[in-house]
């Protein structure tokens, strides 16, 4: 419950999260006078066009993918190591009775980039760590959908180490831990370049020596036309994002777990 409840609170603070809030507060009139509940409504408004801006949205993620740049450039892959570890977000589960294949989303490489490792012979056992939020069960656990890739790929089933029952990242530390033994410490950790930072904390505080392998790359800075700077989607789903990997760090700093090892 503490997950979800974690998931929501962070959701509510991205910036639709703050327009429906904002929107919603101003209209009930809990405001208080009228001008308090209209500088409310502007805000609301003004944020989300902020934050739906293309230069906005590439510079919060694009910060979190260079620390992810620099990590990975400080801890260079070693030729072994003793497990690759490949965590969720790239994909959705079979669906029973609709989707009968995993369905791949922006962040698939994960799966593909840990099918690289694997082939190119740096660990000869991969881990693919990824649950579920959702109690539906026709909903397939993330995990399983991506050993359905992976073998797709050519990775040999006795390969593949599945764990499907996290649904954070320090849920994904503790529980590979567990799933590989005290045996295994040397890892190549492959995830979101922006969720890098993060998973590279965890991963230490579970006793790994960890090395990156950034997946999930977003932002390129490349040149563009003008009217690729209005306001789009694309960019609102980028600054949320980053705004959530901020948030995460800032509970885990909040919450004393940097020095505790806590469990959130």
């Amino acid at each position: 419950m503490a997950a979800e409840l974690t998931k929501y609170a962070i959701w509510l603070l991205s910036p639709l999260g703050i327009w429906i809030a904002l929107t919603a507060l101003a209209g009930l009139g809990l405001f208080g006078r009228k001008q308090w509940r209209v500088r409310a409504l502007v805000f609301a408004q003004l944020q989300l066009l902020a934050f739906s801006l293309p230069w906005v949205g590439d510079a919060l993620l694009g910060m979190l993918e260079k620390d992810a740049l620099v990590l990975q450039t400080s801890r260079p892959l070693p030729p072994r190591v003793d497990a690759i570890v490949v965590l969720g977000g790239g994909m959705e589960g079979r669906y029973d009775g609709i989707r009968h294949v995993p369905d791949l989303n922006d962040s698939g490489d994960r799966v593909w980039q840990g099918a690289r490792l694997y082939k190119q012979g740096v660990a000869e056992r991969v881990v693919l760590s990824a649950g579920q939020f959702e109690a539906d069960p026709r909903r397939e656990a993330e995990a399983h959908g991506m050993k359905v890739f992976m073998t797709d790929m050519g990775v040999p089933d006795q390969a593949l180490l599945i764990e499907g029952a996290s649904r954070t990242t320090f849920e994904n530390a503790l529980r590979t831990r567990d799933l590989l033994g005290i045996d295994a410490k040397h890892i190549a950790l492959v995830t979101s370049a922006f969720h890098m930072g993060r998973s590279v904390l965890w991963f230490e505080k579970a006793g790994f020596t960890v090395y990156p392998v950034r997946a999930d790359i977003r932002v390129l800075h490349e040149k563009r036309p003008f009217w690729e700077w209005l306001p789009k989607p694309q960019a609102l789903d980028e600054s949320t994002i980053a705004i959530k990997e901020y948030l995460g760090r800032w509970q885990l700093k909040a919450s004393g777990v940097y020095e505790t090892g806590g469990t959130t």
